[in-house]
């Protein structure tokens, strides 16, 4: 499964792509630079990925894809006792 959530914003410059998941990396002058590093990581914990790429008139596009599967596949993923 792909997910796509775009924007029409100003885009994000070669050096924010390259930094926009690391933890405590923020383009707000109040932002804490955690959400999309967690976000990132969760992601990725259900065998997933999520990445951003700007858009060719304007603003971004962030993307995260999951596997997709039968219920037997999915109880592995829930947390064990």
């Amino acid at each position: 499964m792909r997910v796509a959530v775009r924007d029409r914003g100003s885009g994000l410059s070669s050096d924010q792509l390259a930094m926009i998941f690391k933890p405590f990396f923020t383009s707000k002058r109040e932002g804490l630079g955690l959400g999309l590093s967690i976000s990132r990581s969760i992601i990725e914990m259900h065998g997933g990925r999520l990445w951003a790429e700007n858009n060719a008139d304007q603003g971004a596009t962030f993307y995260f894809t999951l596997p997709v599967g039968d219920a037997t596949q999915l109880d592995r993923l829930k947390p064990q006792p």
